[in-house]
């Protein structure tokens, strides 16, 4: 298989017709240029070149070899080019398991900011529980997580990049649906949408104890949370849900947000990554999430 050096060399002499001028191009003199051709040829079991004193021509078998040549050498330069970019986070592919509430603002937001720094990013996105997303970092599936309250560990790095207030989505029917705030304490007797805990364990348990803080433990319609959850079901169902602010600026028909007048919970989204080293593509997604939120 030839090497790229002779391949670089061949097709600048089939550029210039002339070894003299080709070795001048190439920053080389012409002995090892004229040594490395006839190597090329050897290898080869071909005569690239017809050479006379008076000129130097391309046989058949050199035009051929020529733009298979060029395509390979323009091929390389793309690749190093590709690389070098992708190790200043300007081009790849970012992979991004996201938190349910993410999808509603902070997601589309990071998304767009990200296009307009690095455009070349391909942003792949994966809606998933915050109990998943530490072993989908360990195992590639994911490069990066934006969750919502995520899971603690060692061999992961977090990063705060909102705070949230919480506020309660209810029925438009709700008696409380036209109220500027209620406090929480108010719909003590109101059924609530509350995912399994198994699912994200951290965020479940700071919105029990939000729920204790207020007098009471939440009377649950159904644990039928699910990644992808329809915000519309709400309305049939009558029950109530507590989320981050920014869900509230992507609701459905027939569903209204609440301010919570007796709560100053905060609800922090994080950037979740290994701990272990990070990518460019990670610090870029970083480095556009703080100019965003921080």
């Amino acid at each position: 298989m030839p090497e790229l050096r002779h391949l670089r060399y061949f097709a600048a002499v089939a550029s210039e017709l002339n070894f003299s001028r080709a070795a001048e191009r190439l920053h080389i003199s012409q002995p090892p240029l004229s040594a490395a051709i006839r190597q090329l040829e050897q290898e080869l079991g071909v005569e690239l070149f017809h050479r006379t004193t008076r000129e130097v021509s391309l046989t058949e078998a050199g035009t051929a070899f020529l733009a298979g040549a060029q395509r390979t050498l323009a091929e390389m330069d793309r690749t190093v080019q590709d690389a070098r970019r992708a190790a200043a986070g300007h081009i790849g592919r970012l992979r991004i398991g996201y938190s349910w509430s993410a999808r509603f603002e902070t997601l589309p937001a990071l998304g767009r900011a990200l296009h307009e720094s690095h455009p070349d990013v391909e942003l792949l996105t994966q809606e998933m529980w915050n109990a998943h997303m530490g072993l989908a970092l360990a195992d590639g599936g994911i490069d990066v997580a934006l969750a919502l309250c995520p899971e603690l560990a060692a061999e992961l790095h977090v990063e705060r990049i909102r705070r949230e207030p919480l506020v309660v989505l209810l029925p438009a029917a709700h008696p409380a649906a036209q109220d500027a705030s209620v406090p929480l304490a108010s719909l003590a007797r109101d059924e609530f949408v509350l995912f399994p805990r198994h699912l994200a364990p951290r965020l479940h348990d700071i919105l029990v104890a939000v729920f204790r803080r207020a007098g009471f433990e939440p009377r649950l319609r159904a644990e039928s949370f699910h990644a992808g959850w329809d915000l519309g079901l709400l309305a049939d169902i009558g029950a109530g849900v507590l989320v981050p602010a920014s869900v509230a600026r992507g609701l459905p028909e027939g569903v209204v947000a609440i301010k919570l007048d007796d709560i100053d919970d905060e609800l922090e989204t994080c950037l979740v990554s290994r701990a272990d080293g990070r990518s460019p593509g990670v610090a870029a997604c970083t480095e556009a999430a703080r100019d965003l939120f921080t």
